[in-house]
């Protein structure tokens, strides 16, 4: 485990395969990483929820050896980023922002729902 990896807010970058693999049954196919949950939309907690759910999965996580690396390409803020820092503001701003900020507890206990049995303790 990583050390400073001990928020439930942290989003870093990662790199994950995803390719479809075949389940027990050997007649259908899923990813090994989960989708993104769709109800995190616009802008916020997004990034958030996913990183969680793969701690949920006991993703392993580590930093990216020498030498390797990844590339951010910056690119300008979009429209739903202005909307959400804006929150203050009223209307479509406080909304997208609440929407959020009441989600993600909601799909946090989803995740302990799912995931947590009395074997594991995360």
């Amino acid at each position: 485990t990583l050390d400073c990896f001990d928020s439930l807010r942290y989003e870093p970058y990662v790199v994950i395969p995803w390719c479809p693999v075949i389940d027990r049954n050997h007649d259908a196919r899923k990813p090994l990483a989960p989708y993104y949950d769709e109800r995190f939309h616009g802008y916020g907690k997004n990034k958030i929820q996913y990183i969680q759910h793969l701690r949920f999965l006991q993703f392993k996580f580590s930093i990216l050896s020498r030498p390797g690396f990844l590339i951010h390409n910056p690119h300008p803020a979009s429209a739903a980023k202005q909307v959400w820092l804006h929150k203050q503001d009223g209307g479509e701003a406080r909304n997208l922002h609440q929407e959020m900020d009441q989600l993600y507890p909601k799909f946090l206990q989803e995740l302990v729902g799912k995931y947590f049995t009395q074997e594991k303790s995360f």
